[in-house]
């Protein structure tokens, strides 16, 4: 993505999040507390970064992980603004780099479409998620069935657990061996 692209999707998400809120999406999504890790994969200029960021307190930790430099940039300047310490920063495309099992909840909003290796990035969020962690999606342009499709191809060890306020769609990473 070219740098204006970039500033023009900046810009487009600005608008969204006037109405969408971030912070009341991720109000509805169970396990979001003080002291939690959480993993914005595909964070883009971080609406939901910096609200996750708040809500996890500073005993909780938000990795923001992108592909576009421009995207780590923004997120950089919206922290130091709002004077947010807990967020951490990836450049990637694919591996984070992140430990086995230390992610208690992933976010993947508004990208899994446009992931050109989306199997191997959902491998990767199933290793480093905890076991009794959640993957939470939201993607505008795939459908339900698309979404659960992917993840189950991906992975045989995400159980769907359920979809909320008609657009999070909530998995649970289980015990079974991974697909």
């Amino acid at each position: 993505m070219s740098a204006f692209s970039f500033k023009s999707m900046y810009f487009i998400l600005k608008f969204r999040d006037a109405f969408l809120r971030p912070r009341k999406i991720l109000n509805k999504i169970e396990g979001i507390r003080n002291g939690v890790s959480i993993l914005d994969y595909g964070c883009g200029p971080g609406s939901f970064t910096m609200a996750a960021a708040e809500m996890v307190g500073k005993n909780g930790t938000v990795i923001a992980a992108d592909i576009h430099p421009l995207a780590i940039k923004q997120i950089q300047k919206s922290a130091s603004k709002r004077g947010l310490k807990n967020i951490k920063i990836i450049l990637t495309g694919g591996n984070t780099g992140l430990p086995d099992s230390s992610i208690d909840i992933i976010l993947l909003y508004y990208v899994l479409h446009d992931f050109h290796n989306p199997y191997g990035i959902i491998r990767e969020l199933y290793r480093v998620l905890k076991s009794d962690g959640i993957l939470t999606v939201i993607d505008h342009k795939l459908s339900d069935e698309e979404v659960n499709a992917l993840i189950n191809k991906s992975s045989s060890a995400f159980e769907f657990r359920n979809k909320i306020n008609g657009k999070i769609l909530v998995f649970v990473k289980t015990t079974a061996n991974q697909g």
